[in-house]
């Protein structure tokens, strides 16, 4: 009773055409509709064995669902679920089943978004995973397995597949030492995870890019004798197999590497955003010039054509990327063909993503040939990235217009000379045009999704002159296209906008590549932002933690933007829960955001009521404290509930006693931790509450403030303490329970949260030891891995502790991550090997821009009570050229303006502060042997220069 062809399936289901969901076809989709409760049945046509399934899903999958099987259509019986869907493939498997029918059912917590079922397979026993191990095969979603000490679950997909994780969810009893090994030939196994401290719940691996056509999983110890209970394990597998993107990567395989999106080879490719100020859109440009107008949307690639030969950017003897003036978001990419040179440069005005693309001829001879503009059928996101192929079902040409389904995609500013349609054939259009220009119908629609275009326009260049296409895409409906775009213009009047807005440069030393970095991230953090929320970035986080968002809007503050930082505020304010809970996540829109760690990342109270603060300090608006307070008193006052739920579960004898209850704010953890990041973030809540509330008169509230605040803190110092002491290390933990070192971490003790004072001072040089020794592997020649550069939150600690020459270094290692580096942002994660194709988070990424722009600025100027502290930690570099000069820099004392020079024997620093004076200000400049203040004497400790306020300091060497 083998599974009969699709061809004899019939579907019924709750709303949409149901059909696509079992039409063999990976290009085409079942969209649910959007009510609650939905549902999927499939009539085989006749009784059949049936031994596991799949669900390939589109852009949404969902979470909680399952599937039963009948032999009537009445009687109806459990085959296999899961609590865990990701989207993506999910595959399942149970023991065999004999059935004619199978329903799909899910009840649907956000009913205004709609599912989308791309494929539903059905397979018999032989044709589904197998589990080697008799009995154990239920695991895979049909029902809890108990797995004794020391067995696995051995899981052969049948064929080799991309595995990219597995999730294991523990019943009663649970693993608590266990592994994940994967093979090729079921004999000889890697592994590729492993767990040693194991306390139920769930786990979760994941791991880099591989293939294997086995999995084996592992328990080695468990919480009791008997075993543990798996009630699931999850496979997490790359879909590519049958879907669209595979055919298009084994296309780009075959054909010219340089002109196929390098991500369908398998390499890794970077991007940047660029967008309109307080606009939600952004546009991605990749490394080679394409362009990604929409999120989900095909890319436009610039090829050239000389000598009937077709050339792309990936293949160039020289590429470069840069920003307007540095820094602004306008990014520009430039390569070269022999003596012929691409320039594309792109920019946002009213809606349209506008891109020049220059060809000009750098020979001593004439050049003919032609730019060639084709729109792939491929995102510039990569598809482990979550991005890949893109739907592309009609294309129309039509004058200087191109039309993508049905939709106005982007306007020429003049008509091509020869325009190609084509659908897939082994190849996109390139492979139809490789060798010589082809005229085709300029219409074409398919079911393929896999369409392809190319438009081409011919140039005759005697040496030295220059022509130009103007492309515009649309990044909204509604845009009216300009008849005619002055490129140089209207770049000049965009450069001009984002100059206004950004406002003049603050920080400048003498390494411009750190001072167009800094100012960088203000325009880039604007651009992935709307008018309301800071996103992190533009694509795979489009929504807004106030985690980032806060860190985003103290580097706008820094930076003068104090008004964009006061608006997130107040948005974010209306929407704290009543209870005061600070929701975490919140989407564009100002809805909360349901996906991984909604409502469990308890760091958010912290980061809400810091960031009120701050901007108070910097505005001083009373208007903004009368508006914030209340949801600040109610988001501090549920610390005490967080507390609490800790407290009824351990002791005052215990190191968990008064911390927070766990939680997954640490992005390093899979599963909820007693974090002390959470503790960091608190502790500073309840200071700024207490500071909030003076200010505002309330002497009862900042009693209470301050006496929680000091009944925290000696919990949290206590714990700190205690979980070092107990584990034995000498080192400083990042968790309470996870046993677990993370500098990382601890730095943000120092900045943002200046709560330094509960860290156990004794293990602080061991700790930020380990973390050197930690970058010496990151430097190695054979390191291989990858890394956040979010370690770049550990040039704070290095200053404060005194370790300057150790926060010179990170700096300039901080700097080789950027990718790339001309467009000065970095990617979420750094591979050693830059094309590795493994997950990068998105870029540009905001929250790490911001929190270099932020350590930059304090290593320069920090304020400390009424102590105003410059140059804490100032490389010998930048006090090259013209040396450091800060511009109407917002500091809480007001407006410093300040230029510093070196000479040969002397220092000179002239300062001008617009707003209260600093009670003192203190200096450093090493090898400082005296100093006078306006011509007075300065007293000299060490290589910290003391003086009231100045307007001239100079320091002779």
């Amino acid at each position: 009773m083998n599974v009969p062809y699709k061809s004899r399936w019939t579907v019924t289901a709750s709303g949409g055409d149901p059909r696509a969901a079992i039409d063999d076809s990976y290009s085409t989709r079942w969209i649910c509709g959007t009510s609650k409760n939905h549902w999927l049945e499939i009539d085989l046509g006749q009784t059949a064995i049936l031994g596991g399934l799949e669900v390939y899903w589109g852009r949404r999958g969902a979470k909680v669902h399952s599937f039963e099987s009948s032999l009537d259509g009445r009687v109806w019986t459990h085959l296999c679920a899961t609590r865990h869907g990701e989207g993506g493939l999910e595959v399942f498997a149970f023991p065999p089943r004999e059935a004619r029918f199978v329903r799909w059912t899910f009840e649907n917590p956000e009913p205004e978004h709609s599912l989308e079922v791309v494929e539903i397979n059905l397979y018999g026993p032989d044709q589904a995973a197998s589990v080697r191990e008799p009995g154990r095969i239920p695991a895979l979603g049909h029902a809890p397995v108990k797995i004794p000490p020391g067995d696995s679950i051995t899981v052969d997909f049948g064929y080799i597949r991309s595995p990219l994780g597995v999730l294991v969810q523990w019943g009663e009893t649970y693993g608590t030492d266990f592994s994940v090994h994967l093979s090729d030939d079921g004999e000889n196994f890697r592994e590729v995870g492993h767990i040693t401290l194991g306390n139920g719940g769930y786990d979760s691996f994941y791991w880099r890019t591989t293939t294997a056509r086995y999995l084996r999983f592992t328990v080695h110890e468990a919480s009791s004798r008997d075993g543990a209970i798996i009630d699931e394990l999850k496979l997490r597998i790359l879909n590519k197999d049958r879907m669209p993107i595979g055919q298009l990567e084994r296309a780009a395989r075959a054909g010219r590497s340089e002109l196929y999106p390098q991500s369908l080879l398998g390499r890794q490719i970077y991007w940047t955003a660029f967008g309109e100020i307080d606009q939600a859109e952004q546009a991605l440009f990749d490394e080679y010039g394409n362009l990604e107008p929409l999120p989900g949307s095909g890319q436009i690639t610039p090829l050239l054509r000389l000598d009937g030969t077709l050339h792309g950017a990936p293949a160039a003897a020289a590429i470069e990327q840069t920003l307007m003036d540095g820094a602004l978001p306008m990014p520009s990419v430039t390569w070269l063909v022999g003596e012929v040179e691409v320039e594309a440069s792109a920019l946002v005005d009213t809606g349209q993503a506008v891109v020049e693309y220059r060809v000009t001829n750098r020979a001593d001879v004439p050049r003919q040939g032609t730019l060639v503009l084709a729109l792939r059928p491929v995102q510039i996101n990569p598809y482990w990235q979550h991005g890949g192929h893109a739907i592309t079902n009609a294309i129309a040409v039509e004058g200087r217009d191109l039309w993508v389904n049905d939709r106005r995609f982007a306007r020429f500013s003049r008509e091509p000379d020869f325009a190609t349609v084509a659908e897939f054939q082994d190849g996109d259009v390139v492979k139809l045009i490789e060798h010589a220009p082809q005229d085709t119908e300029r219409s074409l629609r398919s079911d393929s999704g896999l369409l392809s275009a190319a438009c081409e326009f011919e140039f005759s260049l005697n040496p030295g002159e220059s022509a130009s296409v103007v492309m515009s895409a649309f990044l909204r409906d509604g845009i009216v296209p300009d008849v005619e775009i002055d490129f140089p213009r209207l770049r000049d009047e965009v450069a001009k906008a984002w100059r206004e807005k950004v406002g003049p440069r603050r920080i400048t030393v003498g390494d411009r590549e750190v001072s167009d970095t800094v100012e960088a991230q203000i325009g880039l953090i604007l651009v992935n932002s709307t008018r309301y929320a800071f996103k992190p970035g533009p694509r795979n986080y489009d929504r807004t933690w106030i985690r980032d968002g806060s860190s985003q809007a103290l580097a706008l503050l820094y930076a003068g933007l104090i008004e964009d930082a006061k608006r997130y505020v107040l948005w974010y304010a209306e929407r704290i829960y009543d209870n005061g809970m600070v929701p975490p996540i919140l989407n564009p829109d100002g809805s909360v955001n349901r996906g991984y760690g909604s409502d469990i990342e308890f760091d958010a109270q912290g980061q809400f009521v810091a960031i009120a603060a701050e901007v108070y300090r910097f505005s001083r608006d009373r208007g903004f404290l009368e508006a914030i307070f209340e949801p600040v008193v109610r988001a501090t006052r549920f610390i005490e509930e967080l507390c609490a739920r800790t407290n009824a579960l351990y002791g005052p004898e215990t190191r968990f006693h008064g911390l927070l209850a766990p939680s997954l704010s640490h992005e390093g953890y899979n599963k909820p931790t007693y974090s002390y990041w959470d503790d960091f973030f608190a502790l500073r809540a309840w200071r700024d509450c207490a500071y909030l509330a003076t200010e505002i008169g309330d002497a009862d509230t900042a009693a209470w403030a301050q006496r929680k605040g000091e009944a925290f803190a000696t919990n949290l110092a206590r714990s700190l303490r205690m979980t070092t002491e107990e584990l034995g290390t000498g080192l400083i933990h990042a968790s309470a329970d996870r046993e677990d070192v993370d500098p990382t971490s601890t730095s943000i003790a120092f900045e943002p949260c200046r709560v330094e004072d509960v860290l156990p001072a004794e293990y602080l040089q061991a700790t930020y030891d380990l973390y050197c020794e930690h970058l010496d592997r990151l430097r190695a020649a054979d390191f291989s891995g990858g890394f956040t550069p979010y370690e770049i939150r550990n040039l704070n600690a290095f200053v404060a502790l005194g370790r300057i020459e150790d926060a010179f270094r990170l700096l300039a290692d901080a700097l080789t991550w950027r990718r790339p580096a001309g467009w000065r942002h970095w990617a979420e994660v750094v591979w050693a090997d830059p094309r590795v194709p493994d997950y990068i988070g998105d870029m540009p990424h905001t929250w790490i821009g911001a929190e270099f722009a932020t350590a930059i600025r304090r290593m320069l100027v920090r304020e400390n009570c009424g102590t105003l502290e410059l140059f804490r930690a100032v490389p010998d570099s930048w006090w090259e050229g013209g040396g450091i000069s800060l511009n109407a820099l917002p500091t809480t004392f007001g407006r410093l303006d300040l230029e510093a020079r070196r000479g040969e024997a002397q220092v000179t620093v002239d300062l001008r502060i617009t707003g209260t004076t600093p009670e003192r200000i203190v200096l450093r400049y090493p090898g400082a042997r005296r100093a006078q203040a306006d011509g007075n004497p300065c007293d000299i400790d060490g290589d910290v220069v003391m003086a009231p306020n100045f307007n001239r300091l100079v320091i002779e060497l």
